[in-house]
């Protein structure tokens, strides 16, 4: 089976990455491609930040493709106060002697064929082309929200940046929304205490929070993790119909397990 995520590349993406990629063998995953979409930075910066990530893990993984979408329109922001000045903490140097598979995306889409499971973590500018092509077996998204207050322009970030690609990959496709809702609950929030331990996965965790006191956010939420978390583990979740205030209807995750956020961190 195929893992595929859409990551913006932040830092919250990057913990989800790590994390995703950590068990992905366990998980039964031969194979992970990493589309590195525009968001929380634009698809340039992302391409790098997927590049500079993997040539950092700490452990095997399986076979990862890189996918560059820098040739396909996307709206995106740069979010630095947030993500640091090259939007992932500034943890990363650059590996030029590391090599990886880097293909771009209409050649990528072209061969995706077969079964695999998608987990979207940036806007779904490029969800709904590649929800058409092979056989998506599940479909987790971090994005939107019904309650909660949004974080940006009125909305939840992913959905605010291409609300029309969200309206129509939610009405067509199967999902489970891991929304605002989902991710600000506060076994979540390491805002006060954030992580003990050592190991890459905390260390971004931990600067992502270190960021939330420059940027003012009132809480931290590691949002991409919490999708993997779902995905991983759906017995940790229940699942809800919602209606957000575009009229989107959606199939919500809501976190029943106990354990606080440093507690699940690498499980």
């Amino acid at each position: 089976m195929k893992l595929i995520l859409c990551c913006d590349y932040g830092l919250d993406d990057a913990a989800a990455t790590v994390d995703a990629l950590m068990h992905a063998k366990e998980d039964g995953y031969s194979e992970v491609v990493l589309v590195a979409v525009g968001g929380n930075v634009p698809s340039e910066v992302s391409l790098e930040n997927a590049k500079k990530l993997l040539g950092d893990l700490p452990f095997f993984y399986p076979e990862t493709t890189v996918v560059d979408t820098t040739a396909e329109a996307q709206p995106s922001e740069y979010l630095n106060l947030i993500h640091g000045e090259d939007g992932m903490g500034d943890l990363f140097a650059p590996r030029p002697e590391f090599g990886v598979r880097v293909l771009p995306f209409a050649e990528w889409l072209k061969s995706l064929s077969g079964e695999y499971v998608l987990l979207s973590l940036g806007p779904m500018t490029l969800v709904p082309r590649i929800l058409a092509c092979g056989t998506c077996k599940k479909f987790v998204f971090m994005g939107g929200n019904i309650a909660e207050a949004p974080n940006f322009k009125g909305y939840e970030f992913n959905h605010a940046l291409d609300r029309n690609a969200f309206a129509e990959t939610v009405k067509k496709y199967p999902h489970v929304a891991v929304t605002m809702d989902t991710c600000r609950n506060k076994l979540f929030n390491i805002q006060e205490h954030g992580v003990a331990g050592d190991g890459l996965m905390r260390a971004i965790v931990n600067r992502s929070r270190a960021l939330t006191f420059r940027s003012g956010e009132k809480g931290c939420y590691v949002w991409d993790d919490i999708a993997v978390k779902a995905l991983r583990h759906p017995d940790w979740f229940e699942t809800y119909e919602a209606t957000d205030r575009d009229g989107n209807r959606l199939t919500v995750a809501r976190y029943t397990r106990s354990l606080p956020y440093g507690e699940i961190i690498e499980k």
